[in-house]
């Protein structure tokens, strides 16, 4: 019977073993959860301090970003306090520290260090005036060793910038509705785009036309292509044509308008006013930077010439008439006759009638907020841009129509530029060329992460 017995239980001696295997085995098991809890938490510790750490520093970029001028003293104060109390809102606080403290705050209550470095002291971006650098280490106290916490530090960083985007585009058409011929080239337009292919937002089915059938009268370098959101109808030769691109937004939407008033600091206010038109030195109007509230016209073949600086426009210029229109580092700004006032429903706005035998020759402003941007138009106002007869207009930087159509149609009109983006864009009868550089085009200065 005993025989029998320890034939299918075991001896006695056995069955203790079996016991110590067990109890080893349940500490492994016991260990093993032990350290998946451990390692979730540090895993979700490490997480949320990066987050903290991203968005502080996006907070501390924003600051660099609202700064018309190139961050100054106070300006740094203000980007490291907000980058400070961006992480203190997360829970990341720096104890005792001042908001406006840079380098390393110690809370030790709960034991979280932040650092906020401006400019950056380490990475890709060190010392970079554009870039502030937080980061945050905290001790996590885990679940399997809760004596040993001060071992287990969790550190994130993150960097954010205020810096220029280049979106690769030589002509935009911003229009987001379903217009047909939101790009249009006629037969008789010929277009040569180099460094930069064409976007349209269009969801028609008619959304880019190209009716020029000479091969030679369209070229797009390679490797650009057009991006539709509708559909592109016409010869697009070699062209590489993406439909049902997504739409993108307006590269300079919330760009700030030139001041002439007196906003918060820092600014810049644009003087003086100009009722009137100085009178004509050996054949030449020389101009200066202020509001013009008088049309910029001759009375024949007569030549200006721009001082560099801003140009506010509230009536309009008009070179119809053989006139001649020169300026070195300059800032166009066409808008409406009671600026910076509210517009109201019926703002008035005047057109740059570019028509005759007229021409512009500008070089952008290199001067930041509107390096290299060159004509903005306010919002307000949709009048054309219209070059026609035989105008030319050929400057260096971006011409930007957020309301308005651009019109190129005359005899042999020419526009020659580094990038052109309107609401919708037509090439009736005449001649443009895009030489699309990101160093001569302007490039919009928006806050967002780095590393």
């Amino acid at each position: 019977m005993n025989k029998q017995f320890r034939r299918f239980f075991g001896r006695d001696e056995e069955e203790g073993q079996a016991l110590i295997l067990f109890a080893i085995l349940m500490l492994a098991l016991l260990f093993a959860v032990g350290l998946a809890i451990d390692a979730g938490q540090l895993y979700t510790a490490k997480r949320t301090e990066q987050e903290a750490a991203d968005a502080a520093a996006f907070a501390g970029a924003v600051v660099i970003y609202q700064s018309a001028s190139p961050c100054n003293a106070t300006c740094q104060s203000a980007a490291i306090a907000a980058a400070r109390t961006d992480a203190a809102t997360n829970g990341y606080g720096s104890g005792a520290c001042a908001a406006a403290t840079p380098g390393v705050c110690t809370d030790a209550a709960t034991a979280t260090t932040v650092e906020v470095n401006y400019p950056p002291l380490s990475g890709a971006y060190v010392g970079n005036m554009k870039h502030v650098e937080v980061i945050i280490t905290r001790q996590v106290k885990t679940s399997l060793v809760p004596a040993e916490a001060v071992f287990n530090p969790v550190r994130a960083r993150g960097v954010a910038g205020s810096e220029p985007l280049n979106n690769g585009y030589a002509i935009m058409a911003l229009n987001r509705g379903g217009i047909a011929r939101g790009f249009w080239n006629a037969p008789n337009g010929s277009i040569a785009l180099h460094g930069g292919g064409i976007l349209v937002n269009s969801t028609d089915g008619d959304a880019a036309e190209n009716d020029q059938t000479d091969s030679s009268k369209f070229k797009i370098d390679a490797p650009y292509p057009l991006d539709v959101t509708g559909q592109a109808t016409g010869p697009w030769f070699t062209i590489p044509v993406n439909s049902g691109h997504a739409q993108v937004g307006d590269p300079f939407a919330g760009f700030p308008k030139p001041y002439v008033c007196a906003p918060p600091p820092p600014c810049s206010p644009v003087t003086p006013v100009y009722n009137s038109l100085p009178a004509p030195s050996g054949g030449v109007t020389t101009l200066d930077p202020g509001i013009y509230k008088v049309l910029i016209k001759g009375t024949g073949n007569e030549t200006f010439f721009m001082n560099p600086g801003i140009y506010i426009l509230e009536a309009g210029l008009d070179t119809s008439g053989n006139g001649i229109v020169t300026g070195n580092n300059v800032f166009i700004y066409n808008t409406y006759t009671t600026y910076p006032l509210n517009p109201g429903l019926t703002p008035t706005c005047s057109d740059v009638n570019l028509t005759g035998n007229g021409a512009l020759t500008f070089t952008a402003t290199t001067t930041l907020p509107y390096a290299n941007l060159l004509f903005y138009q306010d919002p307000a106002c949709t009048n054309d841009f219209q070059i026609g007869g035989n105008g030319t207009f050929t400057g260096t930087g971006s011409i930007y129509l957020p309301a308005a159509p651009f019109v190129l149609d005359g005899n042999n009109a020419t526009l020659i530029g580094s990038q052109l983006i309107a609401q919708t864009v037509q090439i009736q009868n005449g001649n443009i060329t895009i030489n699309y550089d990101p160093t001569t085009t302007a490039q919009p200065i928006l806050p967002r992460l780095a590393e």
